[in-house]
């Protein structure tokens, strides 16, 4: 490809000039981009971008890493022993002493990546895959796993290990929803 050549903005189909013409390299109008924003706006789109869609995906990719930094460091991980006064006739552990180990370590996990009040407004999709003894060690872990404007779900899973064995395997995963409220009680933007 000559140097200078005039190109049309994929987003925009603004024509513009690349000095350079690859997308991994691309400086058009002098945006410098590091290898990673580079590799996810190549990813993204097939040729440069204008100056002013290079500039706002290089933001849509830090605003990206921002909210993924955000989620790894939210992720919450608490650790029980499944004791004789939870469990049921089975001798396994209640599904009501399940959930509500999972809703609050879903709120936690909420509260830890909004820093807001939240509320739990559903669940969803709670599979019992594995019954779990007593006398277990188990696991719960939440993650966020989508965020609306006022609203957010978290993934709960809760892992079972054997107290004298080296044997983990999930038994149990919901999501649940969280809404973020003001003072008011009423709905408010997560960011």
């Amino acid at each position: 490809m000559p140097e200078h050549e005039v190109k049309y903005c994929p987003v925009c189909q603004s024509a513009f000039e690349c000095k350079l013409g690859s997308i991994t390299i691309c400086q058009c109008f002098h945006v410098t981009l590091n290898r990673d924003e580079a590799v996810y706006i190549g990813e993204k789109y097939e040729d440069c971008l204008c100056h002013q869609c290079l500039l706002s995906a290089k933001k849509e990719y830090q605003t990206m890493q921002n909210y993924q930094d955000l989620i790894n460091s939210s992720e919450t991980r608490v650790f029980k022993v499944v004791f004789p006064n939870t469990t049921n006739h089975y001798d396994t552990l209640f599904g009501g002493t399940a959930l509500q180990l999972m809703d609050e370590v879903a709120f936690i996990t909420a509260t830890r990546f909004s820093r807001k009040k939240m509320v739990t407004v559903s669940s969803s999709k709670v599979d019992f895959k594995k019954s779990i003894p007593a006398d277990t060690i188990i696991e719960i872990v939440g993650r966020v796993i989508k965020v609306g404007n006022t609203s957010l779900e978290v993934e709960v899973q809760i892992f079972k290990e054997e107290m004298y064995e080296n044997y983990r395997e999930q038994a149990i995963q919901g999501v649940f929803t969280f809404v973020a409220l003001d003072d008011e009680k009423k709905p408010v933007s997560i960011f």
